[in-house]
This record gives structure tokens, C-alpha cells and sequence, in this order.
């Protein structure tokens, strides 16, 4: 049994997309994954699967979800190794300054590194600060000139549709939790 971390897209944000994370939970137990659990409410499942394919996961994640809650939501699925890995290659930068705001980007689908560079656009390097990762993007920006910087303005741009946000600390914290 290999542990595994899901993010759900959009899930529980805004009054829209409600799931209750108890019944997420059962619904999952009951499809396959074992030792469910979740954190927080923004879609961050943590489970066991003697499956390997982050992918088949993600897809099966889903279809309980559209089933269960008849809801469409992205899903991307990491397993611990993996996830330690992500946490492991942050840039030494990323989660420092305590003025700024430190987010790790989760891609639901593939993006190659050109495309994420040109659909971000130029960066503004005296706010804002960004790497990126396998299947993920360190962002770092300056709370006090968010609406200025080139990341800050990310809900606009079409690549925001397909990757989930989670900040600095639930990232690590969801690390610890996977053991």
C-alpha cells in the first residue's frame, strides 16, 4: 500500500462546489481508497492505494465525486515520495520572507515550463518570485504590492483553470501528515 496526497480544484471556495469532508471521506472509503482522511476543507484528501497510476487515481477520484456529489471537479494526485519531493526541491527562497505571501501552484494537467512562462508573463523580481517545480509552481509575492505584481493577477489568465493553490504552510503541514 503506497500513501497518497489529492488536491481538489475549487472545492468548498466561495459558497460554491460544497462537499462536507465527512462525507467526501465515506464516499471514497467506499470506492476503493483505504485509511481516508482529510484536512482541512479545501480538498486535501489524504489515502492508501495498492494502485500506482497517480493519473487512474486522480480519474477515479473524480468519478466518485461526480457520483456521489454530482460535482466536476479537477483532481490531481501525488504519492508521498512525490510530494516529499516537491517539499524537498522548493527554492531556499520560497516560504522566507514573513512580508510575503508563499503559494505552491498543484497543475491538474500537464504543463510544459514554456507555456507556464508565457502564459504567466514577465515578473516583477523586486515582488514577486516564482520556480518552477515537477507538476508545480513556488510563487512568492509581496502582500503589500500583491495587485502589482504579474502573479498576483493569475485568476485572469486561463492557466488558472487548470492548477489548485495551496499557501506555504498547509503544503508542509500535509507533508507531515502523510507521515
Amino acid at each position: 500500500m503506497t500513501r497518497y496526497l489529492a488536491f481538489l480544484r475549487g472545492v468548498n471556495v466561495g459558497g460554491k462546489s460544497l462537499i462536507s469532508m465527512a462525507a467526501l471521506k465515506t464516499a471514497l472509503s467506499k470506492d476503493g481508497p483505504e485509511d481516508v482522511s482529510t484536512y482541512i476543507q479545501s480538498g486535501n484528501v489524504l489515502f492508501s492505494s495498492k494502485g500506482t497510476d497517480t493519473d487512474k487515481l486522480a480519474a477515479q477520484i473524480r468519478g466518485t465525486i461526480k457520483r456521489h456529489f454530482k460535482l466536476d471537479v479537477g483532481v490531481a494526485v501525488f504519492s508521498q515520495a512525490e510530494w516529499a519531493k516537491v517539499i524537498h526541491d522548493a527554492p531556499s527562497w520560497w516560504g522566507k520572507k514573513k512580508e510575503w505571501k508563499h503559494n505552491l501552484w498543484i497543475f491538474l494537467e500537464s504543463r510544459t515550463k514554456q507555456e507556464i512562462v508565457a502564459e504567466i508573463g514577465t515578473l516583477k523580481p523586486d515582488i514577486e518570485s516564482m520556480e518552477i517545480g515537477h507538476r508545480v509552481v513556488y510563487q512568492s509575492l509581496s502582500f503589500q504590492f500583491f495587485g502589482r505584481a504579474t502573479s498576483g493577477r493569475l485568476a485572469s489568465r486561463p492557466i488558472y483553470k487548470v492548477l489548485t493553490i495551496r499557501n506555504y504552510n498547509t503544503a508542509n503541514k500535509l507533508l507531515a501528515l502523510l507521515g
